[in-house]
């Protein structure tokens, strides 16, 4: 048998792959989505004679038992949402396909995840530069928090994400997941034009500590990195007066009131050039975060995430 000549297990299983059809996968979707045998027959317009022996050639496929049948209804079995986790990806795959081969014109799609800090600064250069191109890719651009992109991701919901690094972010990060380092970027404090605190030429945590506050939600990275400095320094951070996760919502709160917030310094810059909010002069306390790039393996040398990837690069000097 030479290296290339599929074994007798894979003609096997490529035999059993044959079988299945799309409706199948959806079916095992819909099941789990209505909890129910019958709810995914009515979707696909099946009685439920068609439905139970629809349910058997895909445990058939998979030599297991992918559902269980209860009082209630039906349940995935362990097996069962294994196999729906990874179909999943290849439902979001067949979706994306469809729609880029019926885009007029014709042109990769790619489905970008951006946290709102990127939307602000890096989404509209990076639009510049794809616009160059003959070839530039139609983006349809979702935003969420970091852990709510990698999980589209992670789903085939996305081809490729930009967020930033946290201890959460490493977990949720797989061997299917490529990752490059974009840039670095500090945390900056912002108060409305006429806040008392923008006056000062020095800071020292005690006036930080009698400022109100509105800031991300415990949890979250923006938040950790907040606090830290104030923690190393044997200081309880400022409980804040309201937690937003928008730090544009923030920004826009601030620019209005006598809170005070932190926010990623380019978005603090931006809102300042439009004469809404002015940034605090202080030491600097807060860590950098590192944003990141990152990808699917699968989709990762396709053209329209190559031509991201090569934007991404140069707009970074890296």
């Amino acid at each position: 048998m030479t290296k290339d000549t599929p074994s007798a297990g894979q003609s096997q299983l490529a035999a059993r792959f044959d079988r299945l059809r799309i409706r199948h996968l959806r079916f095992l979707e819909l099941v789990d989505a209505h909890g129910s045998l019958s709810g995914a027959a009515s979707e696909l317009a099946l009685t439920q004679p068609a439905a139970t022996k629809m349910l058997q050639e895909v445990e058939s496929v998979f030599g297991t038992q992918l559902v269980a049948r209860t009082t209630r209804g039906a349940a995935l079995t362990p097996a069962g949402k294994h196999a729906l986790m990874r179909l999943r990806v290849a439902l979001n795959a067949l979706s994306a396909a469809m729609e880029e081969i019926n885009a007029a014109p014709a042109a990769p799609i790619v489905r970008l995840g951006i946290l709102p800090l990127v939307g602000v600064v890096a989404l509209p250069k990076l639009f510049a530069k794809l616009a160059e191109r003959p070839d530039a890719p139609r983006l349809v651009v979702h935003e969420s928090t970091v852990d709510g992109l990698l999980g589209m991701l992670d789903r085939g919901e996305l081809d490729c994400v930009i967020g930033r690094v946290s201890s959460s972010v490493e977990l949720n990060l797989t061997s299917e997941m490529s990752v490059t380092p974009l840039w670095e970027e500090r945390l900056a404090i912002a108060c409305a034009l006429d806040h008392q605190i923008g006056r000062k030429r020095k800071l020292a945590f005690a006036d930080l500590c009698d400022c109100d506050w509105v800031t991300a939600p415990r949890g979250t990275h923006t938040r950790s990195l907040f606090e830290a400095p104030f923690l190393a320094a044997g200081i309880v951070p400022p409980q804040p007066k309201v937690e937003s996760f928008s730090f544009h919502t923030n920004l826009c709160m601030v620019a209005n009131s006598r809170l005070v917030t932190i926010a990623p310094e380019s978005a603090v810059r931006h809102y300042a050039r439009l004469g809404m909010v002015q940034q605090v002069r202080h030491d600097a306390w807060f860590a950098e975060g590192r944003t990141l790039f990152v990808t699917r393996n699968d989709t990762a040398f396709s053209p329209g995430v190559v031509a991201i990837s090569n934007a991404l690069v140069q707009l970074t000097g890296l």
